[in-house]
């Protein structure tokens, strides 16, 4: 072989390294940034490590596998961020401390520090099916069907505390049919 085809395949060869790695890093880049709908894109929490232990802390059970409160409206997820440790009630001036946010205990008046469980008579629980692009239908359910047994949100995300064990009725169908299941379909 000569020195100059030695020479073109060696300037091939860094040519096509040079490109492998910008297209990693184009891809990196891609998945780290924001989408064109300008939502974020959240990696998904690992819910068990090696050995099958867990990762997630008792606290960070109120939080779903996008990263946001559940039942939050997501437009509403900032106002749910600590304020010098205090969380300030969306309806009202009432502030508690940031701990008492989803202890099952309704704090506020206007029921919004408990948007992950059924201790507010009065709350509102959004389904996850809000994140999918439907500002339309929002999927909201009362509180009170939060962790309840039966499958209310289309995507059972209403049901987020039921262990594996136990028996759920399924979300009605176009016969108005529920059956036993294990864990809640996502029919949204």
């Amino acid at each position: 072989m000569g020195l100059k085809k030695k020479k073109n395949i060696i300037i091939l060869t860094l040519f096509m390294v040079v490109c492998f790695i910008l297209y990693q890093l184009y891809f990196f880049l891609t998945i780290t940034s924001e989408t064109m709908t300008g939502n974020k894109l959240i990696p998904i929490i690992n819910h068990v490590g090696l050995d099958g232990l867990h990762l997630r802390s008792e606290a960070d059970k109120f939080i779903n596998d996008n990263g946001i409160i559940r039942g939050v409206y997501y437009l509403l997820m900032p106002q749910y961020r600590p304020d010098a440790n205090e969380f300030k009630c969306l309806n009202s001036e009432q502030r508690i401390p940031y701990e008492r946010l989803n202890d099952d205990y309704c704090d506020c008046l206007d029921a919004t520090d408990e948007p992950s469980t059924n201790a507010c008579v009065n709350g509102t629980f959004y389904c996850d099916a809000q994140y999918h692009g439907k500002p339309v239908s929002l999927h909201k359910i009362p509180s009170s069907k939060v962790n309840d047994g039966i499958c209310d949100c289309c995507d059972g995300s209403d049901e987020w505390s039921q262990s594996n064990d136990q028996k759920l009725l399924s979300q009605s169908d176009s016969k108005h049919y529920r059956y036993y299941v294990s864990k809640c379909s996502n029919n949204c």
